[in-house]
């Protein structure tokens, strides 16, 4: 078919501008491309994935969101290893996770720290698997380079930062205005006193002490 032909059979859950652009894409010459080096891609994998169509950059970001950490090396590469059923997609696929499960747990032995189980998983990953080639990050899929993902890494730093940064100075304005305002309650409640105590001496006289019984205990004690 032509691109004319493909791009009059949109589908309706589609707008027709944005089909058109679709389709033109598809013949463009660099889309036919990097179509034709995907294909010979998967074409050479010795092992295929089973994360469709979906990027492994994606894919992460989803186990983030539904698990509030990153995925391992080897609990993502079984992620996109398996069926749904839980089965490999090949058994050189089981050996490769019972291997690095194994050495991951001798290695490790009685320190179960995160940051040295994660540095341990890296490196038995990176034995088994092979080093990673030049410009590449395994795991992330393609296009994703070490020093874009350094530059991810340092930009959620201090985006973590600048975050902890606001917090500490929200709080301490939120305790500024809170000693304040206790202040002038404080403030207040001394002049109500000052003005009940004003009236009181108004309306109530002052008590004059009564000496007339000790004038007569004197009397009476006089010869």
């Amino acid at each position: 078919m032509t691109e004319e032909e493909v791009a009059r059979v949109c589908p309706p859950d589609v707008y027709h501008h944005q089909w058109r652009e679709l389709v033109h894409y598809w013949f463009f010459e660099r889309g036919q491309t990097y179509s034709d080096i995907g294909r010979a891609a998967r074409a050479s994998q010795t092992i295929p994935h089973t994360s469709g169509s979906k990027s492994y950059t994606r894919l992460r970001a989803e186990f983030m969101e539904d698990h509030g950490r990153k995925p391992g090396e080897v609990e993502f590469y079984k992620m996109t290893h398996t069926h749904r059923d839980g089965s490999f997609v090949r058994e050189e696929s089981r050996d490769i996770v019972d291997r690095a499960i194994s050495l991951i747990s001798e290695r490790i032995g009685e320190s179960s720290s995160i940051g040295n189980t994660r540095g341990v998983e890296a490196q038995v990953f990176t034995e088994l698997m092979g080093s990673e080639r030049y410009g590449r990050v395994r795991g992330y899929g393609v296009g994703v380079t070490p020093t874009q993902l350094s530059a991810v890494g340092i930009y959620t730093q201090d985006v973590r930062q600048s975050s902890s940064t606001t917090e500490v100075n929200d709080l301490k304005a939120e305790i500024k205005e809170l000693k304040q305002s206790h202040q002038t309650e404080m403030q207040s409640l001394r002049a109500q006193i000052n003005q009940i105590t004003s009236l009181l001496h108004q309306f109530v006289p002052p008590q004059v002490p009564d000496t007339s019984s000790a004038r007569r205990d004197g009397h009476a004690s006089d010869p």
